[in-house]
């Protein structure tokens, strides 16, 4: 679906970190580092990629075999596919 769609930071991938990331990710919280802007996240462009596939990120230690939470951390498909296409096509502003 994005392979045709340019991924820019600020309209694709800066409102899902903000939804999903900058809770922990920013200066003084749990996350090593912030993703709070630009700046912040491009230097960490393949991390995100590896951590969100992988489901590493964000952390969920909940087994879905026991049903579905109402604080469910997990990123959607569509949250996937927008980060992974975003590092994939040079991780543009």
């Amino acid at each position: 679906a994005w392979s045709a769609t340019p991924v820019t930071f600020h309209k694709h991938v800066e409102p899902v970190l903000q939804k999903r990331c900058q809770g922990c990710h920013r200066p003084g919280e749990a996350a090593p580092f912030s993703l709070i802007t630009y700046k912040d996240a491009r230097p960490w462009a393949k991390a995100i990629k590896q951590a969100v596939t992988l489901r590493k990120m964000p952390p969920w230690f909940a087994n879905p075999a026991h049903g579905q939470f109402a604080n469910d951390a997990r990123l959607s498909e569509a949250e996937i596919a927008t980060l992974t296409a975003w590092v994939d096509q040079g991780a543009k502003e």
